[in-house]
Parts: C-alpha cells; sequence; structure tokens
C-alpha cells in the first residue's frame, strides 16, 4: 500500500542537540571508559518530547489516570475510554505516549460508530515516560507494564503498538504471556544490536564505545539478548498480526520493518511509502487498513 500525499519527509524523532555530540566525542577521545558509562546511561533514557497540541484533547477525554506501580516500584499513569465489554490497548513507543494514537482512534471511532459501547480504550504512558516516575528504562520493563496493564483488563482483543512498543508487546505475550488476542504493529524495530548501532551513529559514538553498550546489554540480558528482537521473535508469533512499516522511516530503517514481516507468523505484511516513522499512525489510508482487519468492516 502506498500513500499518495506530497508531504515533507519526516525528521529523526531525536536529533542530538551539537553539545550532545560535542560532549560524547571530548570524553571518548580522553576516555573510552567514561563515555561508555555516560553512553548507556544515555541509552537508557527516553528523550522527553513535547507533546504537541493536537494530541491534548485526546489525553483530555480520558480524565484522570490511574497510577499502577511498576515491578520495579516507580509508578505510571493508565487512562480508559469507553465502556465496552473489549479491551483495545494502545502501546506507545520508545520516548512516546499513548496520545499518538489518537488521530487513529477518533477515525476509528467514525468508521465504527459503537466503537466505545463495544470496547474499553486504555492507554498508558510506560515507567520513565510522560507523567510517570523514573528516568532510565529499557523494553523490557516496558514489556512489564503490558503484561500489568492485561492482566488488570483481564483479555485485550486488540493491541496497537508503535515502534519499540510493538517489541515491548510481541515479548509481553511471547515471553511473560501477556493476554493479547491479536496485534497490530506499526514500525517495528530490528535487532537490540542494530539499535544500538543507530544511537551510537546518531551522537557519534565510536566502536569502542558501542562494544561496551553490547557488553553490558549481555550482561543484563545474556549472550542471547538479541533473541528478545522483533525480528526473531517473529516466527514463533502465534496471535493474528498486521504489520505496517513506512520505506522513509528514518528511525526504523525499511529494512528492519521488512524482516519482521518477513518471517512474522500469523501475519500480514503492509509497506507504505512517504509517511516517515510518526506520521503512519495519523495516516488515513493505513487507518482504513486497520480498520477493516479489526473489525471486519
Amino acid at each position: 500500500m502506498k500513500d499518495q500525499q506530497s508531504t515533507p519527509q519526516e525528521p529523526l524523532s531525536f536529533a542530538p542537540p551539537r553539545a550532545m555530540t560535542r560532549m560524547a566525542k571530548t570524553i571518548q577521545f580522553f576516555s573510552t571508559r567514561w563515555a561508555a558509562k555516560i553512553a548507556w546511561r544515555w541509552f537508557l533514557t527516553p528523550y522527553p518530547f513535547k507533546m504537541p497540541k493536537r494530541e491534548v484533547p485526546f489525553e483530555q477525554r480520558f480524565g484522570s489516570p490511574t497510577m499502577f506501580t511498576h515491578e520495579n516500584g516507580n509508578r505510571y499513569p493508565v487512562y480508559q475510554l469507553g465502556n465496552g465489554a473489549k479491551n483495545i490497548l494502545l502501546i506507545h513507543g520508545w520516548g512516546g505516549r499513548f496520545t499518538q494514537f489518537g488521530e487513529m482512534i477518533q477515525a476509528m471511532e467514525s468508521q465504527y460508530t459503537h466503537l466505545l459501547e463495544e470496547y474499553t480504550i486504555t492507554g498508558f504512558n510506560a515507567v520513565s515516560h510522560r507523567g510517570a516516575e523514573g528516568k532510565r528504562t529499557i523494553m523490557p520493563e516496558i514489556a512489564a507494564c503490558v503484561l500489568q496493564v492485561t492482566q488488570h483488563l483481564g483479555e485485550v482483543d486488540l493491541a496497537l503498538a508503535h515502534s519499540l512498543g510493538s517489541n515491548a508487546t510481541m515479548y509481553a505475550v511471547q515471553h511473560l504471556g501477556a493476554p493479547i488476542k491479536r496485534q497490530v504493529l506499526i514500525a517495528p524495530p530490528g535487532r537490540i544490536s542494530a539499535m544500538v548501532g543507530l544511537f551510537c551513529d546518531a551522537i557519534g559514538f565510536n566502536k569502542a564505545v558501542h562494544s561496551q553498550i553490547i557488553e553490558n546489554l549481555k550482561a543484563k540480558f545474556g549472550e542471547d539478548f538479541n533473541l528478545f528482537s522483533a525480528p526473531e521473535l517473529a516466527p514463533s508469533n502465534s496471535i493474528p498480526t498486521l504489520v505496517f512499516h513506512d520505506v522513509n522511516d528514518k528511525d526504523t530503517p525499511i529494512s528492519f520493518g521488512q524482516e519482521v514481516g518477513r518471517k512474522m507468523a500469523h501475519g500480514t505484511y503492509i509497506e507504505t511509502t512517504g509517511l516517515g516513522h510518526r506520521r503512519i499512525l495519523r495516516d488515513t489510508q493505513v487507518i482504513g487498513q486497520i480498520v477493516k482487519w479489526s473489525f471486519n468492516i
């Protein structure tokens, strides 16, 4: 599926400030060990993006959140809208927030008029994200949020996940037993080691620092930490899945999505053009495909 809109290319979600890149290059010149410690901290720290004004009314519709306590002790906000017996869960990506699905849910309401009567929409902002406690986190901790929220709901009929949230959702279902029946994965990431490379390239860390981050991941999750990545989880997926990825995605390259789509068991892969990493969440054609697949209309 290709989008026909003539829109400008989307910039990276995170363009490191010059001061940050200068600091990285200066520190690693004097000490790889020191630079690696800083790089590891930065790698675990979601950038606090400011929420666009267009998302504010959507957040307000949900009212005050309920604060859940993560297994690490930090609290994070969970929001709900609607009163249906079935559940839809919104799972954001790294540095994101549940309100990024606002235009998608609003479009769903217009196309499926009984949405909020039949479904309860639940969104959360993971630990170390908007309105939550904590400064640093990592994918398995976001997956733990997914598990906790789904267990609270009892069962999730449909999960809508973006970027790293796609990886967290798959991990929560396949390794933690999260009760999710179907999932839509938008712009899924590649192997964790590849994401480390993108991070180091963006900031300017050298190969020695890159290697130390990999060693940190091995120490924390074992030699096979890449097995927790979306491409490695795809072949063992057991629930109906729809995967979207855009050719012009600058945050998670198209090759990542193609591999996930190619390996995805019980899944359908759809490729778009010209939408980038975030605008794909608001595209009418993409939303139309999701509505048709989700509600059989």
